[in-house]
């Protein structure tokens, strides 16, 4: 439902749980934040291999703070991630399953 109002519906051909198929998550070194958590859920829930490099390990969420007279700032965290199994992936990152390469130039992104 939007602010309008407007229902947005979908249709699929089956009742669209599908538990079996294997999933594999390919992240490299620049896989961070929630993109960390949704990998982490998947694997800990053993639903997906993880493959490719060693997440970023971004686990925290900060906002700066002004201090008096616009002299500066200060970096306060206000929130951190964790996965499913209450695991602190700052400065961790996800471990993967299989380490492969994942180069990918920035053209090709």
């Amino acid at each position: 439902v939007s602010n309008k109002g407007v229902v947005d519906a979908q249709e699929t051909f089956s009742d669209g749980v599908d538990t079996e198929t294997p999933i594999v998550i390919l992240v490299d070194h620049n896989t961070a934040s929630a993109a960390e958590v949704f990998t982490a859920a998947l694997k800990e829930n053993g639903r997906a291999k993880v493959v490719g490099e060693q997440t970023f390990g971004k686990g925290i969420i900060q906002t700066i703070r002004e201090l008096a007279d616009k002299n500066g700032g200060v970096a306060v965290t206000v929130a951190r991630y964790e996965t499913p199994k209450h695991n602190d992936i700052n400065k961790a990152g996800i471990a993967v399953d299989e380490a492969v390469n994942v180069e990918c130039p920035k053209d090709d992104a």
